[in-house]
């Protein structure tokens, strides 16, 4: 897994978490999506005819919204947010019109809307690197083999050759074992590899192939043995605490990191530097023993260091401390995953987007533990970085996927991913689960996990909540995380993230990098100004939202907002099209 690497990363005051507690919500019977909408903040009920006020919000389907919610007059600003919160239906834009009018100014149409995200650059979009390449190959093929693991692990439990108790299974330092190894990228071709065990812990035993280079371009036995402790330590509770036990179905109590040239060679050395490289997989088959070249055992891949470039490119010792503990972190995740939903319950594989969501949450646990160990000023190369040295490498690629989602939420599915997911789309999961977490607490991470259900299914049985509520607020919460202003702890708790400050994180980031062509500007979210009388035509698909600002003028009577297909009619009921509407303090807190 390929992530930005930033000097003294996001060098500013830390972010301290805010605190606050969700208001209970008033549906309003008729006018929202299955007569859910309800006040997000404050203390009335918006009832039908009814109207917002200063931190406020509601969110309404669109069919009632023209009916259910009234601008009053002369009541200021407003935060507008149309959205598609679905994860169904064929990944196509749909076209709509969002409009705002009075009684005077009804059917009275604006300019048509084209999408700007400022004057100081736009984000170049990002192809899928070689490790999204694999993962997506991977998920894919682990979908079909699904069905298959759960007899097949059965079977294999119950061969007289696992029987043994699992200190006997354990092999001692210094002994050799042959792996399948995958040696492409579309995981259909493996080789053999011949690697000595050099560690063992409580939880993880590390190999390391006999083809690896030797000290000083590869791990001498003092490195490795604190790499391995790093991930027997840490990494793995980590990840346990967070989601639940693996599998351990080769019954050797450990989980085996297989340190092998052959990720290095799944990766040119001519694409490296412009495209990435695959850093470590996992990969189902493993634990399907039924199947040919499952190495029958719970394994994570990972490349070796390489600093001349024998495999591939070079790969320092440093580089691979740096880079393989999110990728670790991160793949466990999947194969923690893979345990709970398809051998533990004989349930289909995580949906796409919320499993790979969860890697990334797995990743953010990671920076978070050493947050904890190291408040601020302590383990930092500069004082005044937000995230200790040691963070680093876990937060920074979140970081720069989620910025790269809010340069343009409407283009970019959270819960419809494309392959395995663009580094855009994996931001917005992140996001999303995170600001999740934050309203639920992070036992919601462990019941996504532990379920047969999968996918918005699973968010809404976990939640409680059906998940166009979730979305609508989620969407509106990414701008109003912190208004300028107003204090941030005058934001309702619903509508903003507790334990990360979004606008001082993107700040930092683009204080950090000079790479305009990945972060153009302080603040990514696009606002659109929408007047009244007008209207705006633009289109997004399923899982996204849009962002408009509107300022009704003085003195004005009232208005109301309307968001239909622009091709006339209603939309379908599979898209859940619904809008989010905040009205805001004052003007000034909504630029």
């Amino acid at each position: 897994m390929t992530k930005p690497v930033l000097p003294a990363l996001l060098t500013l005051a830390a972010v301290l978490s805010a605190c606050g507690s969700d208001k209970s919500t008033s549906p309003t019977p008729g006018c929202g999506p299955a007569a859910s909408a309800s006040v997000r903040a404050g203390t009335s009920a918006i009832t039908d005819q009814g109207s917002l006020g200063p931190m406020q919000a509601i969110t309404i389907n669109a069919d009632g919204l023209p009916n259910c919610l009234t601008l009053d007059a002369d009541s200021g600003t407003y935060i507008v947010v149309p959205q598609f919160a679905t994860g169904s239906g064929a990944r196509s834009e749909v076209a709509y019109d969002l409009g705002v009018s009075t009684p005077m100014s009804a059917d009275r149409r604006g300019p048509s809307f084209s999408r700007t995200v400022g004057l100081d650059g736009v984000a170049v979009p990002r192809p899928l690197t070689p490790q999204a390449r694999l993962d997506a190959a991977l998920r894919e093929r682990e979908h079909a083999l699904a069905p298959l693991a759960p007899e097949a692990v059965a079977r294999w439990r119950a061969s007289a050759s696992l029987r043994a108790p699992v200190s006997a299974a354990t092999p001692p330092l210094g002994s050799t074992r042959t792996f399948q190894v995958l040696n492409d990228l579309d995981g259909g071709s493996f080789s053999t590899d011949t690697a000595t065990l050099r560690y063992v812990g409580t939880n993880i035993m590390i190999y390391v192939s006999q083809d690896a280079p030797p000290p000083p371009n590869g791990f001498t036995d003092t490195q490795l043995s604190s790499f391995g402790q790093l991930f027997d330590r840490d990494l793995y509770q980590i990840d346990v605490r967070t989601f639940g036990s693996p599998s351990d179905i080769d019954a050797n109590g450990h989980v085996i990191v297989l340190l092998t040239p052959k990720v290095n060679a799944l990766t040119q050395a001519s694409s490296c530097q412009s495209q990435g490289y695959v850093s470590g997989f996992f990969y189902g088959v493993d634990l399907t023993p039924s199947q040919a070249h499952s190495n029958k055992g719970e394994i994570f891949y990972s490349l070796v260091p390489d600093s001349t470039g024998v495999f591939s490119c070079a790969h320092t010792v440093s580089d691979v401390e740096f880079n393989t503990p999110a990728t670790f972190i991160h793949e466990f995740q999947h194969m923690i995953s893979w345990n709970q939903h398809v051998i533990v319950r004989n349930g289909p594989d995580e949906a796409l987007w919320l499993n790979e969501g969860l890697s990334h949450i797995a990743e953010e646990m990671g920076s978070r533990y050493y947050e904890s160990r190291y408040p601020a000023p302590l383990g930092r190369t500069n004082p005044a970085q937000i995230f200790p040295d040691s963070a680093e490498g876990f937060i920074s690629g979140d970081l720069f996927n989620a910025y790269a989602y809010m340069l343009d939420p409407s283009t970019v599915s959270i819960t419809e991913f494309i392959k395995s997911g663009t580094v855009q789309e994996r931001g917005g999961a992140w996001l999303f689960l995170r600001w999740l977490g934050d309203q639920k607490d992070s036992t919601i991470y462990a019941k996504l996990e532990q379920t047969s259900a999968t996918g918005i299914a699973n968010v809404e049985a976990q939640s409680g909540e059906p998940f166009p509520h979730l979305f609508g607020d989620f969407t509106l919460a990414l701008y109003t995380d912190s208004l300028a202003t107003v204090a941030r702890s005058d934001v309702p708790a619903r509508l903003r993230f507790q334990s990360r400050n979004l606008r001082v994180l993107f700040r930092a980031l683009y204080n950090a990098t000079s790479r305009r062509d990945l972060v153009p500007r302080p603040w990514p979210l696009p606002l659109d100004t929408l007047n009244d009388p007008g209207s705006r035509s633009s289109s997004m698909v399923p899982g996204t939202a849009q962002y408009y600002v509107v300022h009704l003028p003085h003195p004005a009577p009232a208005a109301r907002i309307t968001f239909a297909p622009s091709s006339g009619g209603a939309f379908p009921s599979t898209l859940a099209a619904q809008a989010t509407v905040f009205q805001c303090p004052s003007s000034a807190a909504c630029q």
